[in-house]
């Protein structure tokens, strides 16, 4: 959640009157939010079929 945290100072600093730094940490901003919401965990790249005999070989 790396990306809220730059829209918090964005905001900060817009609210402080500095634009050109508000603009930075936006674009800032949408880019890591791009970059985590195409991240998928290891679990969803495995098929079903994989997952249930990795299931049944160990139990």
């Amino acid at each position: 959640m790396l990306s809220i945290e730059y829209c918090a100072r964005g905001i900060v600093a817009y609210l402080d009157g500095n634009i050109k730094l508000f603009k930075e940490y936006r674009n800032k901003a949408i880019e890591i939010y791009e970059e985590e919401r195409n991240m998928c965990s290891i679990g969803e790249m495995i098929p079903a079929r994989t997952k249930e005999k990795l299931y049944k070989l160990v139990s």
